[in-house]
């Protein structure tokens, strides 16, 4: 049984985004399955969503062990997996964050990552509000 802790920081609103639950739900899903497998053997992740400039944020930060630079850049690609290192019996197909960008985009909105080797990774999604979607 691994310990942890989960930080939410959601800002109470009243703005809508427009789109597929199921698929808004395994996005959200997918987020926090990779942050739980690749944090450390003591998770912590904050997940934190706010409006900005007429869209809806949603973050998923973790203490995992990090995206080399090199390899970030891929992360969103069919079939990627970045190579684990010292993390052991990480399943998957590398469809996750791909399955996670094609849904964003299908929605008019982004994904995006930033990531420290060693100390972790923050994935942003971004979805343009109802009242202010995009044409």
């Amino acid at each position: 049984e691994r310990k942890g802790s989960l930080t939410l920081e959601l800002q109470a609103t009243r703005s809508v985004v427009r789109g597929d639950r199921m698929h808004l739900g395994n996005v959200v899903r997918n987020l926090l399955d990779n942050a739980i497998k690749y944090c450390t053997d003591v998770p912590v992740i904050v997940v934190r969503t706010h409006d900005r400039h007429g869209s809806f944020l949603l973050e998923v930060r973790d203490n995992g062990i990090g995206i080399r630079k090199e390899d970030l850049r891929h992360v969103f690609e069919r079939f990627y997996r970045v190579p684990t290192g010292n993390v052991h019996n990480v399943k998957g197909f590398g469809l996750g964050l791909h399955y996670v960008k094609q849904i964003a985009e299908a929605h008019q909105g982004h994904v995006d990552a930033t990531s420290t080797p060693g100390r972790g990774s923050t994935f942003r999604l971004e979805l343009p509000l109802l009242n202010e979607r995009r044409s």
